[in-house]
C-alpha cells in the first residue's frame, strides 16, 4: 500500500487529540511535552503534531515533527519480535504450537510459542535481570530460570520476560536477533527509519526519562512487582536525560539495546508503513502471506490479546497493535483498511507522567472520528 500523500492537518479530530494530549488541565498526570498522531488510509496519511520532542539545555527546544525519532519501547515486541516470528512461521521454520524447548533447550516449563505470544506461559511480568550483573545469554537463562509466577495457561499475564525468551528464540533460529529482524521485517516492510539500540539518522530524537529513575523506584518500592534485590546491587545506573538511548533497563543494560521485548527506535512513518504492510498482506500482496497475517490478527483465549498483538474493540473495526512505555502506540484497523500511530514523549514531562493507555484510547477515538469525515476533509 504505497503512500501517495502526506498532509499536516491544522483542523481535524486529530488536531483536537494532539491539543488534548498536550493540555495540562487533565488530572491524569503531567502532559507530555510533545505529541504526534497520524492516520493512514487509501495510501494517504494525515497527521497532526505539537509541542517539543525534547527540551535542550544547550539550545532552543526541538519541535515534535513528522521526522521525529522515538524509542518504541514495547512496540518492539510487535515490529521486531512478533513480525520476525510471523515471517518464520510463514516460511515453515517455526510452528506456533511447538514447545518452546524445541528451539530453546531447557525451557520445558514455558509451554508453546503460542503461549508466550499470548502471555499465557505463567512468567513474571518484569524482573531487572541486570541487577545481579546478568548479560546476554546469562540474562536469558536468568529470565527462564525464575520461578513461574502463575499457573501456565490459567490466564493472560503480560510479560516482558516472555518476549525476552521469544527474542532469544528468534535469535536461535535466525542466528542474531537484530540481523534477523532486519532481513525478515525491516527491509521487506520498507522500514528505513527503524533500528535497534540507536535512532536512524535524518531527524530529531525525542527525549524519554531522566536516567533509570523509574526502574530504581520500582525496585525500591516493590511496586508493581516485588524484586529480590536493591538498587545498591547495581553500579551502572544512568542519571542523565535519555536521548538516543534505549529507555528500558533490561534492554539497555542486559542486552545492549537489542532484545525481544524492547530496543527499537522508530518514527510514525515507519509504524504506518509496517501497519499498511500488514494490510497489504491481508490483501494478498504483502511481505507476509494472507493466512499468516490473519492468524496473528485473531484474538485467542483472551478477547483482547492476539498473537503478540493487543486488541481494542472499536465501533467500526477491531484494532490490532501495541503500546510502548515511552508513550508510543500503533494499530491496524483491518475492516477499515486503515492504520493509526501515536508518538509522545510522556517520560520527558515535568512531573509524574500520564499513562500511555488512556492517551492512546483517546487517540483511537479521534482516529475513528477522522475516518468518518467525508473525503478526508
Amino acid at each position: 500500500m504505497p503512500v501517495s500523500e502526506i498532509t499536516h492537518l491544522t483542523a481535524d479530530p486529530l488536531v483536537t487529540a494532539v491539543t488534548d494530549l498536550l493540555s495540562e488541565s487533565s488530572d491524569e498526570g503531567a502532559a507530555p511535552p510533545g505529541a504526534l498522531v497520524a492516520v493512514a488510509e487509501d495510501g494517504r496519511i494525515r497527521y497532526a503534531a505539537g509541542g517539543v520532542a525534547r527540551r535542550d539545555a544547550t539550545g532552543p527546544p526541538v519541535e515534535m515533527g513528522w521526522d521525529t525519532r522515538t524509542d518504541a519501547g514495547s512496540v518492539s515486541k510487535i515490529v521486531g519480535t512478533t513480525a520476525a516470528l510471523m515471517a518464520l512461521v510463514d516460511a515453515g521454520e517455526i510452528t506456533l504450537d511447538a514447545p518452546v524447548a524445541r528451539h530453546l533447550p531447557g525451557l520445558d516449563r514455558h509451554g508453546t510459542v503460542r503461549d508466550l505470544l499470548e502471555h499465557r506461559a505463567g512468567l513474571w511480568e518484569w524482573w531487572p535481570l541486570y541487577l545481579k550483573g546478568a548479560r546476554g545469554d546469562d540474562a536469558v537463562s536468568l529470565a527462564a530460570g525464575l520461578p513461574l509466577r502463575y499457573r501456565p495457561g490459567e490466564g493472560r499475564h503480560y510479560s516482558d520476560l516472555g518476549f525476552i525468551l521469544l527474542g532469544a528464540l528468534v535469535a536461535r533460529v535466525g542466528g542474531d536477533l537484530a540481523a534477523t529482524v532486519d532481513d525478515l521485517v525491516l527491509r521487506p516492510f520498507g522500514l528505513t527509519e527503524t533500528r535497534y539500540a540507536t535512532p536512524a539518522p535524518g531527524g530529531p530524537v525525542a527525549a524519554s526519562s531522566t536516567g533509570d529513575t523509574i526502574e530504581q523506584g520500582m525496585i525500591t518500592s516493590g511496586v508493581p512487582y516485588p524484586v529480590d534485590g536493591a538498587v545498591t546491587d547495581f553500579a551502572g545506573w544512568r542519571d542523565h536525560v535519555l536521548v538516543g538511548e534505549v529507555n528500558d533497563g533490561n534492554a539497555f543494560h542486559a542486552f545492549g539495546g537489542v532484545a525481544g521485548h524492547a530496543g527499537l527506535f522508530t518514527t510514525a512513518a515507519d509504524l504506518l508503513r509496517f501497519a499498511t504492510g500488514l494490510l497489504s498482506g491481508l490483501d494478498g500482496d504483502g511481505p507476509i502471506r494472507r493466512d499468516t497475517v490473519a492468524g496473528f490478527l485473531t484474538a485467542g483465549a483472551d478477547p483482547h490479546q492476539a498473537l503478540g498483538f493487543r486488541v481494542w474493540d472499536l465501533p467500526s473495526s477491531p484494532a490490532f497493535g501495541h503500546t510502548g512505555f515511552p508513550g508510543v502506540a500503533f494499530a491496524v484497523l483491518p475492516e477499515r483498511r486503515a492504520a493509526v500511530a501515536m508518538i509522545t514523549n510522556r517520560l520527558h514531562a515535568s512531573g509524574p507522567p500520564r499513562a500511555t493507555e488512556p492517551m492512546w484510547l483517546r487517540v483511537l477515538a479521534a482516529a475513528e472520528a477522522h475516518l468518518r469525515r467525508p473525503q478526508w476533509t
